[in-house]
């Protein structure tokens, strides 16, 4: 979806606005499909698209990061379900 090389200041943006929130952002990693995720609170995991959606959204704190987990963990849920 995105360019992240291009959107890496806005990346290191949007972390540090979600650290200003008293939310704990962990080091970068990358999956082995090259998505890049951040461990974000006690369990939650967001992935550089989802953190820049959002930023853009100006929902770039611990109730927009909720709710995108919760959107993350029903879609997977369906996803598990119609493979079942």
């Amino acid at each position: 979806m995105s360019n992240h090389p291009a959107r890496a200041n806005d990346i290191a943006r949007a972390v540090h606005l979600l650290r200003q929130h008293g939310m704990a952002v962990g080091f970068p990693m990358q999956t082995a499909e090259g998505e890049i995720i951040f461990p974000v609170g006690n369990s939650a995991t967001l992935t550089a698209d989802q953190i820049l959606g959002l930023l853009e959204r100006g929902e770039l704190d611990a109730e927009g990061v909720r709710r995108s987990v919760e959107t993350q963990t029903a879609t997977a849920m369906r996803r598990r379900a119609a493979s079942a």
